[in-house]
């Protein structure tokens, strides 16, 4: 019997292991890949980092529960990494505050933490927005000048509302408030701005003269003048929904690679890639049928919401793209991607 048991072990994994290597060998020649996974996370929550939370007038540890779904900025050699982090509080209708931390690296695999939050629900004109929930699921783009463009989501603990802040040193970052209320509207979650490969930076593109983000679910589509005013168009690549907007919006001149998170027999969460049209930017031209990143490891499979990995940032890094994403809704994970070099 025990015997038995091992073999149907070890056919489940090898199967398991075959299936992978198939998505990984299935990636098309239009797509990003293969990402190779760093075998443990690289962020973990941490019970002994303590915060005086402006709201509650007492101090709390606001990263003990949870740290995940990162967003990511490379500078002056150094990845910087901000993510979701949750504390625990049994007596929040909720049961936790989230807030947005940061680490930096020399290696992208080390990090350092800044001792505080860097965003955090405040006793401010936006506190109806963030508190009790907090502020969470961010993705960040900088412009040409280097000012970085956080795109947050709120939580009231009752609807999401998609949020701007700006900084240019990536420790004070200054709230703009809900990114559509100039067009009369206080929603929507996940934007992800299309941005451009310069030199080794990502920087925010114009197409037709407009900024562009993919938001929320279905991915719909809103453009701006300035990355903090955005005005929705009422179009969506995926109009029933089911897609929500991931890692990065890439414009290339094949057209935009848009990576996306998703359910799947995989996973719970899931992303895929997609390449959309550079003249109708809802318009796919190709799709990736099979994920090409899933629950894998037990730190992927286990923890705060199972079977999950979600990736809000991609980034260019010594010669190869790192992909950070949250495992499980309990740690960070990370995979690269080394591009070919071109011949000579």
């Amino acid at each position: 019997m025990k015997r038995l048991f091992l073999k149907i072990i070890l056919f489940v994994f090898t199967t398991s292991l075959a299936h992978a290597a198939e998505v990984s060998n299935a990636l098309p020649a239009w797509s990003m890949g293969p990402f190779v996974k760093h075998p443990q996370p690289v962020l973990s929550p941490n019970a002994a980092a303590k915060f005086t939370c402006p709201v509650l007038g007492k101090e709390v540890r606001w990263e003990a529960q949870n740290v995940y779904n990162p967003a990511a900025v490379v500078r002056d050699g150094k990845v910087y990494l901000f993510y979701r982090a949750d504390d625990k509080n049994p007596s929040l209708k909720w049961g936790r505050t989230c807030r947005i931390g940061m680490a930096w690296s020399e290696d992208g695999t080390n990090f350092t933490r800044h001792p505080m939050p860097v965003l955090y629900p405040d006793n401010d004109e936006w506190k109806k927005y963030e508190w009790e929930g907090g502020c969470e699921d961010l993705h960040i783009v900088e412009d040409e000048s280097g000012t970085a463009y956080m795109n947050y989501t709120t939580w009231s603990g009752s609807r999401d509302t998609i949020s701007i802040a700006t900084s240019r040193d990536l420790v004070h970052w200054k709230k703009h408030g809900p990114a559509f209320a100039k067009a009369g509207k206080t929603d929507g979650r996940s934007g992800v701005v299309v941005s451009k490969l310069v030199g080794d930076r990502l920087v925010a593109a114009k197409v037709s003269g407009k900024y562009w983000m993919y938001y929320t679910h279905p991915c719909a589509l809103a453009w701006s003048d300035n990355l903090i005013d955005w005005t929705p168009t009422g179009k969506s690549v995926w109009p029933g929904g089911g897609r929500e907007a991931g890692a990065i919006a890439l414009l290339r001149d094949d057209g935009i690679l848009l990576m996306t998170q998703g359910g799947h027999k995989l996973g719970a969460w899931t992303l895929r890639q997609t390449l959309i049209s550079r003249e109708n930017l809802v318009t796919i031209l190709k799709d990736q049928p099979e994920p090409f990143l899933f629950p894998e490891y037990e730190w992927e499979k286990a923890g705060f919401c199972a079977n999950t990995t979600v990736a809000n940032t991609l980034v260019p890094f010594q010669g190869k793209w790192w992909l950070y994403y949250g495992g499980a809704d309990r740690v960070i994970g990370l995979a690269t991607f080394t591009p070919p070099r071109p011949a000579p």
